[in-house]
């Protein structure tokens, strides 16, 4: 079950606490409305039975009421007079068929008859005749439950423009709200977008006062991250020119040594010892190129170029590595590309991948370079014959010093790295797949870059 987010949003909460408003305002302006309304219908009721009452009371003789014929319902929204002689018979009626007793009280009183509820409860005026008179007592009802169902209705009606105002109050709140969250949607994309290792301070403009501390918060945090990241940068670039001199002579030295080594286990032993200075050295030119790619003072000669040229002259400058393990090599370029952008970066980013085929493929198998076209953008694919990589572990595989549990071949875990940085300064995009044989056996790596 999906947890309730609805109210985690800062504008659901305000709508949601306005529609509970809105409605407790309803609810009151009802309640208000119709006691304010029963009470000055029940005054101008009880005025106009007394008002009746008098007019009969000056009659001297007992007149003839002609019935009411009409429906019930109609004759409950009438007034109802009864005359009464002076030994309290009902002498006449408007209704003669509602046998509404003579009340022993005069003035004002409620009279239930029968037992229907508020319809067969009676407001009723008693008052004697005047003296001389034939009428002996008058009693005029009107019937509570006709008023409190007119009460109800006027109610009713006075709601509507509440009704149809609620909406319209909650669609103008919503989009007061939208505009004034819209700077805030700004800003997380423009969080989002930042580039990881180059974070820039967010902008104060247009922001809500009540969110200026947040904003403050994470620009400090920026602040720090980025004297870090400059710290590890001129760290990499120290170590990597402080290593490079010495690295340098030792390769020297073992080159002037190699003429007399004997053959043998010393030869055996000198050529692992060349080969682990080979790759000290290999990492130490990934270090200054990490911190190089990194440093954005640094600006890059940017040229304009095809691509099919990079791709050639990083094959050929890796040539020599595939003759020595026996690999094929290829290149097909069936669309043509031109960019604007830094050769040594595109070489840099092209080197690592290629070489990384070829470093993790079987000796005399095959890695292929295309610059093809896959649906609307260009692309280059460089695919090897290799174990492939785990799944799990592609995610990771473009972070620093991290190489596969699985992979056995030497690297410094640097090249993807590399390939992100320089990908990114160029808005390239750069994906690994597994490539599978048709029993579903994982039969090599594909390495797409997607060109902007």
């Amino acid at each position: 079950m999906k947890p309730f987010t609805f109210m985690r949003s800062l504008r659901n909460k305000l709508l949601a606490t306005l529609v509970v408003l809105h409605l407790a305002m309803i609810g009151g302006v009802t309640w208000y409305f119709f006691h304010c309304y029963g009470d000055i219908m029940g005054t101008m009721k009880d005025d106009q039975l007394a008002k009746i009452a008098d007019a009969w009371a000056s009659s001297q003789r007992l007149p003839a009421l002609m019935p009411m014929v009409m429906h019930e319902e109609k004759l409950k929204s009438s007034y109802i007079v009864q005359l009464w002689d002076a030994k309290n018979q009902l002498r006449a009626s408007s209704w003669p068929s509602l046998h509404a007793p003579l009340q022993p009280k005069k003035g004002w009183s409620d009279l239930k008859v029968g037992d229907c509820g508020d319809d067969c409860t009676w407001r009723v005026y008693t008052r004697p005749g005047e003296l001389g008179s034939d009428i002996g007592t008058i009693q005029v009802l009107h019937n509570i439950g006709y008023m409190k169902s007119l009460m109800v209705k006027r109610a009713l009606d006075a709601l509507i423009p509440l009704v149809l105002m609620m909406p319209l109050s909650l669609l103008v709140i919503w989009l007061v709200v939208r505009a004034i969250t819209r700077d805030l949607r700004v800003a997380s994309r423009e969080i989002a977008a930042q580039e990881m290792l180059h974070p820039h301070t967010l902008s104060h403009e247009g922001l809500p006062d009540e969110v200026l501390p947040l904003v403050e918060a994470y620009n400090s945090l920026l602040d720090k991250l980025r004297a870090a990241w400059s710290s590890q940068r001129q760290f990499l670039e120290d170590a990597a020119h402080e290593l490079r001199t010495p690295v340098t002579a030792v390769t020297l030295q073992l080159e002037n040594l190699r003429q007399h080594i004997q053959p043998g286990e010393a030869s055996r032993q000198f050529d692992q010892l060349e080969a682990g200075v080979t790759r000290t050295r290999h990492l130490v030119t990934q270090l200054l190129n990490v911190s190089r790619q990194e440093d954005r003072s640094v600006v890059a000669t940017v040229d304009t170029l095809e691509l099919d040229e990079v791709l050639k002259e990083s094959i050929e400058q890796l040539m020599v590595v595939a003759d020595k393990r026996g690999i094929d090599i290829g290149f097909t370029g069936s669309a043509r590309y031109r960019l604007q952008a830094s050769r040594s970066d595109l070489r840099s980013l092209f080197d690592n991948l290629i070489g990384n085929a070829m470093l993790h493929t079987p000796e005399g198998s095959m890695v292929d370079v295309l610059l093809h076209r896959v649906g609307s953008h260009t692309v280059v694919d460089i695919v090897d014959n290799g174990p492939g990589m785990p799944e799990s572990f592609m995610a990771r595989a473009f972070d620093r010093f991290t190489r596969s549990p699985d992979v056995k071949a030497q690297g410094s875990g640097l090249g993807l790295s590399i390939v992100r940085s320089v990908a990114e300064k160029h808005a390239m995009q750069v994906a690994l797949a597994n490539c599978y044989d048709p029993q579903g056996t994982v039969c090599g790596l594909q390495v797409r870059v997607t060109l902007p």
